[in-house]
């Protein structure tokens, strides 16, 4: 009777001391997996505000070329207006030279 409630202990310990390693092998392989999906979770945020913060430089960059192109596209007109101005008055005051030169009068 003794050598039976010996064995019978000891096979429950056993099964016992199996089912506690499988146990702590599980706890691992969650571990692994949580600490997986983190990293994965992790690298999927740092890839989405990589493309946000592209888009965000991107939509700058173009606003700051539209910018660019307009106050150049503006100073061209400024400096082509001031070109004829300057050219007009470079014209009449090279025809009121002349006149005053020659002594002939101003045609209306």
């Amino acid at each position: 009777m003794t050598k039976k409630w010996l064995l019978s202990i000891g096979l429950v310990f056993a099964l016992s001391a199996g089912a506690f390693a499988q146990t702590a092998e599980q706890k691992v392989d969650n571990t692994a997996a949580t600490v997986g999906n983190a990293a994965e979770k992790g690298t999927r945020a740092t890839g989405r505000a990589a493309v946000k913060t592209g888009r965000a430089v991107g939509q700058a960059g173009k606003a700051t070329g539209r910018a660019v192109g307009k106050a150049g596209k503006a100073t061209g007109r400024g400096v082509a207006n001031a070109t004829k101005a300057t050219g007009r008055g470079v014209t009449k005051a090279v025809k009121a030279t002349g006149r005053a030169i020659s002594g002939e009068p101003k045609k209306d």
